[in-house]
């Protein structure tokens, strides 16, 4: 017998809030395009400044940024912010830089880490 895959469903998923943190114009302009095809409510935030109001106006479910953004802070910040704000909302960090396990260490808390 054939193995088939099936397609996410996202139709189905309660958390739909996603908050986008990242300082590259053309990254910003393409991935939460591919989210909303998803299903998600994509709100997106070009800075840390920018994450943090973010944060203080809305509501979130999913938090999807850069791990270095900018000169005004990182991800972690943004990342302790809606920790903070939402204890519930899936926190996730993208890098391109290897050494993110030696920068999770400070933070003391859970993180998987996908290599």
């Amino acid at each position: 017998m054939a193995e088939t895959s099936m397609p996410i469903q996202t139709s189905h998923c309660r958390s739909k809030r996603l908050l986008f943190v990242d300082d590259e114009e053309g990254i910003r302009a393409t991935l939460p395009l591919l989210l909303q095809a998803r299903g998600f409510n994509v709100r997106v935030a070009a800075s840390v400044s920018e994450a943090l109001s973010e944060i203080r106006t809305h509501e979130f479910d999913v938090l999807l940024s850069d791990l270095n953004i900018g000169e005004d802070g990182d991800g972690f910040a943004v990342v302790r912010a809606m920790r903070k704000a939402y204890p519930n909302c899936v926190s996730i960090l993208l890098t391109g830089y290897p050494a993110l396990r030696v920068r999770c260490k400070p933070l003391r808390t859970k993180w998987t880490v996908i290599s």
